[in-house]
């Protein structure tokens, strides 16, 4: 989804996660960028479907529910099932943002 369409701005971040479908394993991955609507993490070995519901956990934060919206190649977009509180976004960008590894 290109910038301009987007309803919110997202946030470059490299914060430490882990996602977990209703029914399965977790998986620890990257979260690239996030806004209080939603996600990108980048997952190696990803094989998550659109529309699968996960549990997100953004480094202490979570878990979150969200839903799969898209996955190119190992980059997978989700959107939470609810908003983030601005103060629990702010946190994650201020205190969790581990910069480029």
């Amino acid at each position: 989804m290109s910038e301009e369409h987007r309803r919110e701005t997202r946030h470059m971040v490299t914060v430490a996660g882990r996602y977990r479908p209703r029914q399965g394993g977790s998986r620890d991955v990257w979260i690239k960028d996030i806004s209080e609507y939603g996600c990108r993490f980048f997952d190696k070995f990803s094989v998550l479907d659109t529309h699968t519901s996960i549990l997100v956990r953004v480094g202490n934060v979570g878990p979150i529910p969200a839903d799969v919206k898209w996955r190119e190649g190992h980059v997978v977009g989700a959107q939470f099932e609810r908003p983030l509180h601005p103060s629990v976004l702010e946190h994650i960008i201020r205190e969790m943002d581990q910069g480029e590894t």
